[in-house]
């Protein structure tokens, strides 16, 4: 019973979204070409794009150590956030320098853990494979990955941008803390717009 929860919480958060303004960057790529891609799993480690998402992926894993260094030695712990801050400010000096280098400007999408959606002036085929980096905002969290286009679909709200396609994908080939990452900003998005509602 308790697997049968924890995969209906996932399937949750894969698919619940959200209207978004993030950095956008993709190229269509061969299925080929994905899968020599043997280099794929250090190139999220040392790609200047995502050095932030590591680091928030291995802060992360080092929350139980730390609130043992608290408990124990305060100052310690002080210093290791301190250290951590700089770190903070390094990775998000190279998300801005790989964002300069890709020409990548902020953009509509709509977004969840599982994939998301866009407009591109031009129609894209599905099934079609892209390679996407993106960044989530105001984080400046970079994430490098895989997607598979599954809809193609023609925009027909002239209030909106007459022409255009809304293209979706799913992410391929995603860690689970990538996910998470992605999953925590929705959330934290969500949470915000609630707040300002209840502020109206």
């Amino acid at each position: 019973m308790k697997h049968v929860q924890v995969k209906k919480a996932v399937e949750k958060r894969n698919y619940f979204r959200i209207d978004d303004i993030a950095i956008l960057h993709y190229r269509v790529i061969s299925d080929r070409s994905r899968d020599e891609d043997k280099n794929y799993d250090d190139q999220l480690l040392i790609d200047k794009l995502t050095l932030k998402a590591r680091f928030d992926c291995i802060t992360r894993e080092m929350q139980p150590l730390y609130r043992v260094v608290e408990a124990g030695s305060p100052e310690i712990a002080q210093y290791l956030s301190a250290l951590d801050k700089k770190l903070n400010l390094l990775s998000e000096y190279y998300v801005e320098i790989a964002m300069s280098d890709m020409d990548m400007t902020p953009q509509k999408v709509n977004l969840g853990a599982g994939g998301l959606s866009f407009m591109s002036a031009s129609p894209m085929m599905t099934g079609s494979t892209l390679e996407l980096r993106l960044v989530l905002l105001p984080e400046h969290t970079g994430i490098f990955s895989y997607a598979r286009i599954v809809a193609c679909t023609r925009n027909t709200n002239d209030m909106a941008e007459p022409g255009h396609y809304r293209i979706s994908v799913e992410f391929e080939r995603m860690s689970a803390d990538v996910q998470d990452i992605i999953s925590r900003h929705v959330l934290a998005k969500e949470q915000e717009s609630i707040r300002k509602a209840g502020a109206r």
